[in-house]
């Protein structure tokens, strides 16, 4: 087989190129901490970092979702016990209002009455980052005065977020199972209770015995309200628990990601070597193996 000067030059450039895109490689691998830099280095590996990744992003996304519902469970949880201050506060005002007292001290037993269920409206009402908290599904008011009758204008919807592979979690209650109100008006709720205390209180010569039974209606809305707190306590400590399980996952998948991925530093470093030695070594075999220039026989 004839081998020609231009054969020579054309085979030398083309094993420099081969050598030099080694070195080069081997350089890229070192400097960015990535074994892999694109799918062909290795299919497998690459094949497998991609479903790491996707693991990983449903765990970041389960994470943030988590932490979207402890805010909303933890302003509910508020809301409630400021609800059950209220109520409390209605239930001691029952109480003396069943004591012989004057007509005096009963307007001003009304007019403090009548602040609590005004206050327990906005709780009913109260809104987290521009959605109503008790309102289910729906987009304003959870309780509303329908000309004296107060009604329930949200939904029965369900609050779900994703926390985890198999967690999805219940976030919310409904101002109709915390206050007993309806969407028909039917009465039986908090405020109707409150605006009729209100009234006999402002009623001369009521008998204190009518205020004796509202104490027994206080105790059972502070029943409900509690039984309701108990739900998002147990909630939140799911969401906890699902939190805390992700939190493992994601440290466990970064690990392997790792592994699949990252470059060895000790044997990222041995590679660069060896490939600059090879390169080198090229170099030199080359600059003896082409044929001598024309400068050189001048010389």
């Amino acid at each position: 087989m004839r081998i020609t000067s231009q054969a020579m030059v054309q085979n030398s450039v083309r094993r420099l190129s081969t050598r030099l895109a080694a070195y080069d490689r081997a350089q890229t691998r070192l400097a960015t901490g990535k074994h892999i830099l694109k799918p062909s280095d290795d299919p497998a590996g690459a094949n497998r970092a991609l479903g790491l990744r996707a693991a990983r992003a449903a765990h970041v996304q389960a994470q943030r979702n988590a932490s979207d519902e402890m805010a909303w469970l933890d302003v509910a949880d508020s809301q409630m016990q400021a609800a059950v201050d209220r109520l409390q506060r209605a239930r001691d005002l029952a109480t003396a209002a069943a004591s012989h007292i004057g007509d005096a001290e009963r307007n001003a037993i009304a007019e403090e009455i009548d602040t609590i269920l005004h206050e327990l409206l906005g709780i009913a009402n109260h809104e987290h980052r521009g959605r109503p908290v008790f309102a289910g599904h729906g987009d304003g008011p959870a309780v509303v005065d329908d000309g004296g009758v107060w009604r329930y204008a949200g939904d029965d919807g369900d609050v779900v977020r994703r926390v985890g592979d198999q967690d999805r979690v219940k976030v919310n209650v409904t101002a109709a199972e915390l206050f007993g109100v309806d969407a028909a008006g039917s009465g039986g709720d908090v405020f109707t209770m409150l605006e009729e205390m209100a009234a006999q209180l402002r009623t001369p010569g009521s008998d204190g015995s009518v205020f004796a039974a509202k104490i027994a209606e206080i105790d059972t809305a502070l029943e409900r309200i509690v039984d309701q707190q108990a739900f998002i306590g147990a909630q939140t400590n799911w969401v906890e628990s699902a939190l805390q399980r992700s939190e493992d996952t994601l440290l466990s998948l970064r690990g392997e990601l790792a592994e699949v991925e990252d470059t060895e530093y000790a044997a990222g470093i041995m590679e660069l070597q060896t490939q600059e030695l090879a390169y080198t070594a090229t170099l030199q075999a080359l600059a003896k193996a082409l044929p001598p220039s024309l400068l050189s026989f001048l010389r």
